[in-house]
């Protein structure tokens, strides 16, 4: 950009994120993008040091209150706050290199793209995590999803958080608070986004690294959720932003059909012949020396089969009448 850069603000919503915080404050206050005049933490009400440790940081940071506590909440109470030209929306579990705002803002302005973002790169802290990153970093793992791998800019149909204009936002109503599962929030922005004609660019120039699940059981919740998100979007447009929620779905519903139709070894022929797909696929992932074969061949069937069971409990939640949650159970 040349003299006449944006301002920007970045908002970033939290929730009793102490172990991150820190870390995460001082990639974006470190920051060479000249024109930052707030990073707006909006916390929804966390019970650990999360307000505290933000409250000393100092500089740019502005803690700001969310009593309606969820992330969509955040991000609509941190845009009415803003003063910025440009939106940058962070993440509490992700580091951003020195250069991610300049490179969101050039990017956005450059393409005359309605959201920008980068991708979604995962960086495991565990054994566990590491498989999960290598997992969720391949077509096999996480499907046609181009933001978890592309290495090219193109057009897709969401991105890894995101830069708007201001007036972006304001012309399409901000995020959604009241009629989505949590977690759905961000690409169904960017779905909505796309139905008024607007374009949506991924640009992997664009550098953060992001902290994923490390425990099976946490990498579990948090698919099934993905699932039901994606239910919840299909519930307030009647359609869905992209067919991959399908293939889990499918692939559930086919396992399903199968033990009660199926007979003598037909029974678990689907879950079968996934465990082949998966045991042959955490054999290439493996070929990275931090990753455990096995460790990836766990991740690879929780998330699969997690993401499937997610959509289904949210389409009958949908049939039966039932709402979705739009908070985490910690934040109820």
């Amino acid at each position: 950009m040349t003299a006449a850069q944006p301002t920007v603000s970045i908002v970033l919503p939290t929730y009793n994120e102490q172990a991150f915080i820190r870390d995460c404050l001082d990639s974006l206050r470190a920051q060479d993008y000249p024109a930052i005049i707030e990073i707006l933490v909006v916390d929804g009400g966390s019970t650990d040091a999360t307000r505290v440790i933000a409250e000393t940081v100092g500089g740019p940071v502005k803690v700001v209150d969310n009593p309606r506590t969820s992330a969509a909440a955040a991000m609509n109470i941190g845009i009415g706050a803003a003063s910025g030209e440009v939106i940058v929306r962070a993440d509490a579990h992700t580091l951003y290199a020195t250069d991610y705002v300049s490179r969101c803002v050039d990017v956005l302005f450059e393409t005359g793209a309605d959201n920008v973002g980068g991708r979604m790169r995962p960086v495991g802290a565990t054994n566990f995590g590491r498989a999960v990153a290598a997992v969720t970093s391949s077509a096999f793992g996480i499907g046609p999803g181009r933001f978890h791998y592309s290495d090219r800019r193109e057009e897709v149909d969401t991105v890894y958080l995101g830069c708007w204009r201001r007036e972006t936002l304001e012309t399409v109503g901000g995020y959604d608070e009241s009629s989505l599962q949590w977690a759905a929030e961000d690409q169904e922005l960017n779905f909505r986004i796309r139905q008024q004609g607007g374009r949506v660019v991924l640009d992997p120039t664009i550098l953060s690294w992001y902290f994923p699940r490390d425990l099976p059981k946490s990498l579990a919740r948090q698919y099934q959720n993905y699932g039901v998100a994606k239910a919840s979007t299909l519930a307030k447009h009647r359609s869905l932003p992209t067919w991959r929620p399908l293939a889990p779905a499918a692939l559930a519903a086919a396992a399903v059909l199968g033990l009660i139709f199926g007979r003598g070894w037909a029974k678990a022929a689907v879950p079968a012949a996934h465990a082949l797909g998966c045991a042959y696929a955490a054999i290439r992932l493996s070929d990275d020396p931090g990753v455990a074969p096995h460790r990836a061949f766990v991740a690879l069937e929780v998330c699969h089969w997690s993401y499937g069971v997610g959509f289904w409990r949210g389409l009958f939640r949908l049939l039966s009448g039932r709402g979705f949650d739009r908070r985490p159970l910690g934040q109820r």
